[in-house]
């Protein structure tokens, strides 16, 4: 690998971590061949220190506990809209609605998705009002700019499903759970090729904004040394990790139930991601659940060990 290009790849990581390890990471990269696969590697490996270590450099426990809740309910939100839209609409709503199990399953994740919710506001919402009365009276266009990002991301994708939407003469919005699969779309929906596009994009800047606005939340704890007491944080803590981790479970048990009830239409292709069948959209839901909840609790554990106040 060249020294520019290895030099750009190091320049990826975070800051901190270059300090530490940058000279000798570039090393390695220009000893080794130039190839797809440890470019993906690199690249995969930045995001991850980015997004999840959050532990070793400069980042007392309440930040910490912060940055991973951050985490756990993004990875919620986003395990959370999958599960929706690959049951929402579809045959497997139908079934849901003549098994009092499944049903009642889904009535835990709701509720768990609301405690998740208000764990987040009780922590985040007077966190983010300080953080930026701050910021906008030391005039940090920076840390304001990334409280800004999350907001943003959201504007900037619903703007594009809206146009789009609109461009396709309002009969359809580019999702990726309505592209194709074992059924025909309606004669006024865009050709095929133009929903596997369309809805591409849309993908495209859900994982950016989500991506983006985990990175810009932790730059904006660690920027603006965010400090939170332990009684407000403990508690949304233990909250945001019971609610993830029922959500896991409920998420869990509701697909094996599916099977045992509605099999065929549990792996039928009318609603998963991207044409999937039902069943590996509910697998995927389910794994970045149990990130979530596995998240969730690593942070709960942070607020844990902060020193009590006296």
């Amino acid at each position: 690998m060249n020294k520019r290009l290895a030099h750009s790849l190091t320049g990826l990581y975070p800051r901190a971590w270059r300090a530490r390890y940058g000279e000798e990471f570039q090393a390695l990269l220009e000893s080794h061949p130039n190839n797809v696969r440890a470019l993906c590697d690199v690249v995969g490996r930045a995001i991850y220190e980015r997004l999840f270590y959050v532990g070793g450099f400069n980042m007392n426990p309440d930040q910490r506990s912060l940055a991973l809740m951050a985490y756990a309910w993004l990875a919620a939100v986003a395990a959370g809209a999958n599960f929706y839209w690959t049951v929402a609409d579809t045959p497997m709503a139908t079934v849901m609605r003549s098994h009092s199990t499944l049903f009642a399953l889904w009535t835990l994740i709701q509720v768990g998705a609301l405690l998740a919710f208000a764990a987040v506001v009780i922590v985040g919402l007077p966190t983010f009002v300080t953080v930026a009365r701050t910021a906008l009276s030391a005039r940090r266009w920076g840390v304001v700019g990334r409280l800004a990002a999350p907001l943003i991301a959201a504007v900037v994708t619903l703007l594009w499903m809206a146009a789009a939407a609109m461009w396709t003469g309002g009969h359809w919005v580019p999702t990726p759970w309505d592209v194709t699969g074992d059924w025909t779309a309606p004669p006024e929906w865009p050709p095929q090729m133009t929903r596997w596009t369309l809805s591409m994009v849309t993908f495209v800047l859900l994982v950016v904004g989500l991506i983006g606005s985990a990175v810009s939340v932790n730059q904006v704890i660690h920027r603006a040394d965010v400090s939170v007491r332990r009684g407000l944080l403990t508690a949304p803590s233990l909250i945001l990790a019971g609610s993830t981790s029922l959500m896991a479970a409920a998420v869990v048990a509701w697909g094996l139930f599916a099977e045992r009830y509605a099999s065929d239409a549990f792996h039928a292709r009318n609603g998963g991601f991207f044409s999937s069948t039902n069943s590996a959209s509910w697998a995927a839901s389910c794994t970045v659940f149990v990130v979530s909840a596995v998240i969730a609790i690593r942070a709960a554990r942070s607020a844990m060990s902060l020193p009590p106040e006296g």
